[in-house]
């Protein structure tokens, strides 16, 4: 599915930001994260906490938590995964500022520096070369990185802008194959930044709430892996599947907020 072209200034920078006008990025992100944390942590409550077997197994091994002053070992990884928040609203104030849409995460600039015209020449040359070798390999005619024998790439970029012959913004590939390539990318990106804090909360909550921690992550997994095909599809694709991956990584959540609150206050 190929992307709805995006409307872009002389050097490549879309015109629109991602995020909506008139909305903060701060009161966005932070309303989301105590949304997103209540819902969670009442989810917890009622399916991991609430009848009376479940809270006497829970607290037999809450006992052995609070024996040891693990307690705060729950506190802190809850609090590590809340404390993320300043610096996503960090970046997202910064995206939203320079207008870098997805799947782009770095904005790089084309620029050439000569000190005579023996070597400008020469650079004239060469890149005359390229050309003639990406015309007949049928690649587009402004991409910076091939698939030249034996190169592993991990993303294709273009130099965007208005006018071929000036370099604008070296941004990534959006359409064809190669956008679908490097959106692909992205979601294993994504998936691998996730994954360690994700792991930690699982296997903390694990020790108490064993069997509820593994649905929910069985549901996150599922979640991300239909996210990365939508992303890969295109980059609104990548809403599939995330609203239960976010409820999910919020009741693990809830189970550590439960946790850490109940061993520190016995």
């Amino acid at each position: 599915m190929s992307e709805k072209p995006i409307e872009r200034d002389a050097k490549g920078i879309p015109l629109k930001s991602p995020y909506p006008d008139g909305v903060s990025v701060v009161m966005l992100y932070s309303g989301m994260t105590f949304i997103i944390t209540a819902i969670g942590t009442i989810i917890a409550y009622f399916t991991s906490y609430f009848t009376e077997s479940k809270v006497t197994a829970a607290n037999a091994k809450i006992a052995i938590i609070s024996e040891y002053d693990l307690g705060w070992l729950y506190l802190g990884i809850f609090l590590i995964r809340i404390l993320t928040l300043p610096i996503n609203i960090n970046l997202g104030m910064a995206r939203k500022e320079s207008k870098a849409g997805l799947p782009d995460q770095h904005v790089y600039k084309g620029e050439f520096f000569f000190t005579n015209n023996l070597v400008v020449a020469f650079i004239n040359h060469f890149f005359t070369h390229i050309r003639n070798f990406t015309h007949k390999h049928a690649c587009t005619n402004n991409i910076i990185l091939s698939n030249i024998n034996n190169l592993n790439l991990t993303c294709i970029y273009i130099v965007m802008g208005a006018e071929g012959s000036k370099l604008g913004y070296v941004l990534m590939e959006n359409e064809g194959v190669h956008g679908v390539f490097n959106r692909a990318q992205r979601a294993l990106q994504n998936y691998h930044e996730n994954f360690p804090g994700v792991v930690v909360q699982y296997v903390a909550a694990s020790f108490v709430f064993p069997f509820e921690a593994f649905v929910c992550m069985m549901i996150w997994q599922i979640a991300t892996c239909v996210g990365a095909v939508g992303y890969a599809d295109s980059v609104d694709g990548r809403m599939k599947g995330r609203l239960p991956g976010y409820f999910a990584m919020s009741t693990i959540g809830g189970m550590i907020i439960i946790i850490a609150f109940k061993a520190l206050s016995s």
